[in-house]
């Protein structure tokens, strides 16, 4: 009973100093992200650290930003549409999901894309390395219909978002490297994370008044044209 006792206390408190840990990287990496006035910096943030309580400052300065880009569109042909429907259930790619199952679904979508559509591939060269890959090029556009902005269900959203983007970086690195993501040099780990920190999109629609965008089938994508519906 007590070596069960002790063998308790250690694991809680290897929790509780792990997450110390988080907390002091994810501040210090708000004060670096904080002196940028590139919104890209904020959407890695994000997908970082998808438990920050800076969460929404970080949103409400990359919607600032990605607004003052003139002629910004971000809406594309890859990338993947996802709105609240409630505390448990959002709209992905116009599919009722429930936000606990979005770390698999993503991971699923960028390992294979749309089956029977198109994978969402491009080619890369394997970091450190001669030969080539192709990886996904699917983003996701996190799209909000209503003010105020869902943070707590957001929170768990980014959560399971990020969680599928970390296991398709385990993939690529089981892939390329035949290791664990984890034991790879620290230099391989920017490597990945470069070609994956990057892929959420913010978009505030709350003004359209119940309008939503509905995204035309990939293959089909127009930039220049939008539906909406009531």
């Amino acid at each position: 009973m007590r070596i069960v006792l002790k063998l308790s206390l250690i694991f809680i408190l290897a929790i509780q100093c792990k997450s110390v840990e988080e907390n002091k990287q994810s501040e210090n990496d708000w004060v670096e992200t904080q002196k940028s006035r590139d919104y890209f910096d904020y959407a890695v943030y994000i997908q970082k650290h998808p438990k920050s309580k800076n969460i929404e400052k970080a949103l409400s300065e990359y919607l600032f930003l990605r607004d003052s880009v003139a002629g910004f569109l971000g809406c594309g042909k890859y990338n993947t549409s996802l709105s609240f429907v409630d505390e448990e259930k959002v709209l992905f790619d116009n599919e009722l999901k429930s936000i606990d199952s979005l770390s698999f679904i993503t991971f699923e979508y960028l390992k294979n894309g749309i089956p029977n559509v198109s994978t969402h591939k491009y080619d890369v060269q394997i970091p450190q390395s001669n030969m080539w890959d192709s990886i996904s090029k699917v983003h996701f556009d996190i799209v909000f219909y209503d003010k105020p902005f869902p943070i707590k269900s957001l929170k768990f959203v980014l959560n399971e978002i990020s969680d599928g983007i970390h296991n398709y970086k385990k993939y690529l690195s089981k892939k390329w490297y035949k290791k664990p993501y984890n034991e790879l040099t620290d230099n391989l780990k920017i490597e990945i994370d470069y070609l994956n920190d990057s892929r959420l999109s913010f978009f505030d629609f709350s003004y359209m008044n119940g309008k939503r965008i509905v995204p035309p089938p990939p293959p089909e994508f127009d930039n220049d044209k939008f539906q909406t519906e009531e």
